[in-house]
């Protein structure tokens, strides 16, 4: 027992692997924050000028990849912090802009999809669609909400897919089939072939 005595005993804690990106904005204006990398799944957190968090996003769109879109509350230096679910790290890349009007009524219909809102979000889906028909994610958001909606609505014995109406089927399909034709255009040929 008196040989084990210990050589070295601390407390610490390990903060997750994080960088903090500051940018002055102002209240109103809408930005688009986005974390993107090939190498790790993205956490993304945005921090008020007060220091707390705001707002924060995992994966965005269908991805692992992050985005938040917001209205910024007040003057003054915001965070961006790019962080990753797991603790490991890689290449990444961070951008801070103004929200386009797309991206504007893309976020909301993924809002209203997460919230459980369907019937929003697909109209919210469409309005994004009608402002750029070249962005497959949100053919995808359309084709869930259509689906997680028929869901709903259905009656409880429910056996799958094939038993939703046919007409939800059909828009479903559509909708996979045109994200597929978008993401072969973008040489995305494995998800493409996925989805189909």
């Amino acid at each position: 027992a008196a040989l084990a005595q210990s050589l070295l005993q601390q407390q610490g804690n390990f903060a997750p692997m994080e960088y903090a990106y500051a940018f002055d904005g102002k209240a109103g204006q809408a930005m688009t924050i986005e974390l993107q990398s090939e190498d790790f799944d993205t956490i993304l957190l945005l921090k008020g000028p007060d220091g707390e968090v705001l707002t924060s996003n995992d994966d965005y769109g269908g991805t692992l990849n992050s985005t938040i879109v917001i209205e910024l509350p007040e003057d003054g230096t915001y965070n961006a912090v790019a962080s990753s679910f797991s603790g490991q790290g890689g290449d990444y890349q961070i951008e801070v802009r103004p929200a386009s009007e797309y991206e504007k009524v893309f976020s909301r219909a993924y809002d209203l999809s997460i919230s459980e809102d369907y019937t929003d979000a697909i109209e919210a889906y469409s309005a994004a669609i009608e402002l750029d028909d070249s962005d497959p994610s949100a053919y995808l958001g359309r084709a869930e909400a259509r689906s997680n909606q028929a869901y709903i609505n259905a009656p409880l014995d429910i056996g799958g897919p094939d038993d939703l109406p046919e007409a939800v089927i059909s828009a479903v399909v559509e909708d996979y089939l045109k994200a597929a034709d978008l993401l072969e255009v973008q040489c995305q040929i494995g998800p493409a072939e996925s989805l189909r």
